[in-house]
């Protein structure tokens, strides 16, 4: 831990500083804190490490951001996020296991490590399910399968450039009719801070990067409840989450969660400043020694701003 008298130090794993870990950088230097920027290709020293109060992980790669998090919680320094909701947030069947065993609300799935179950898959959902491979962001890989010869193509094509079967497990969920959008829920400490619609009229899949458009929404009791529920399972920290309103039964489901939520583009059209909020967290966590919900640390801190 710093000295007595010494300001706090953040430690700041990132894969470069983008215009959002720019901002936060900034707000955190605004609150006080000293902040070393150690990006992927930087060395980390043990010595080093021990010099900081906490360890922000805002790496791109999700092996990477694993990497520095057990490398660094066991060195003895918190990580926000830390390495076991990391581990969850960078597996998507990890992911459906704990949500299962939680009782929280998720589209129906199986995972399949092989590549032939799938054609069992196919019966079980009526024809119609989506595969996710368990690792990948920004809609990389994930395919709907609505018929036996797609499924087909889809095996011809995995067989070709993995014959050994690496990428396997896969998750198989079941399709949503989530009508042409998906829900983007911002989480700061334990507590949602903004959600927006994410909305494609030309495409299934509805990343932003993709071209989808971003609206506000209120945070409704509901999805209120799925954040708690979640914050349960997997600890607080900073989060996107991503729901479907299933338009066939009326009722939220979670998609999926992770651990490095975007917010460049977003934040400007929801105007909810989440590089603000996840500076006024590292604050309060270092002041205190928890993770408690940015509600609490706007409240019992001086806002910061630039």
């Amino acid at each position: 831990m710093s000295n007595l008298y010494a300001p706090p130090k953040l430690l700041f794993c990132v894969t470069k500083l983008r215009e959002e870990e720019r901002r936060i950088y900034d707000y955190v230097l605004q609150a006080g804190m000293e902040v070393d920027v150690c990006t992927d290709n930087m060395q980390l020293e043990l010595a080093d490490i021990r010099q900081y109060d906490l360890a922000l992980i805002r790496c791109m790669s999700q092996s990477k951001a694993l990497e520095r998090a057990q490398y660094i919680e066991l060195a003895g320094v918190r990580t926000l996020n830390q390495y076991e909701s990391i581990r969850i947030c960078t597996n998507k069947a990890f992911q459906a296991l704990l949500f299962e065993r939680h009782g929280i609300a998720q589209p129906a799935f199986e995972i399949a490590f092989t590549l032939d179950k799938l054609y069992d898959y196919l019966e079980r959902f009526n024809g119609n399910f989506v595969i996710k491979p368990v690792s990948s962001s920004w809609g990389r890989g994930v395919t709907w399968i609505n018929d036996r010869l797609t499924l087909d193509a889809w095996i011809a094509a995995r067989e070709s450039i993995d014959p050994q079967g690496k990428a396997l497990p896969v998750l198989v969920q079941q399709y949503i009719n989530k009508s042409n959008y998906d829900i983007r829920v911002v989480i700061v400490g334990d507590e949602p801070i903004v959600a927006f619609k994410r909305i494609s009229h030309d495409s299934w899949l509805t990343n932003t990067h993709l071209g989808a458009e971003v609206e506000p929404i209120s945070l409704s009791k509901p999805i209120k409840e799925i954040v708690k529920q979640l914050i349960d399972a997997i600890g607080s920290g900073v989060y996107g989450l991503d729901l479907f309103y299933d338009h066939t039964d009326h009722t939220y489901k979670v998609c999926e969660v992770n651990q490095n939520p975007e917010f460049a583009k977003s934040w400007l059209i929801h105007h909810v400043d989440v590089a603000q909020a996840i500076a006024e967290l590292c604050v309060y966590t270092v002041n205190t020694g928890t993770g408690r919900n940015v509600n609490d640390v706007v409240n019992e801190h001086t806002r910061i701003t630039i």
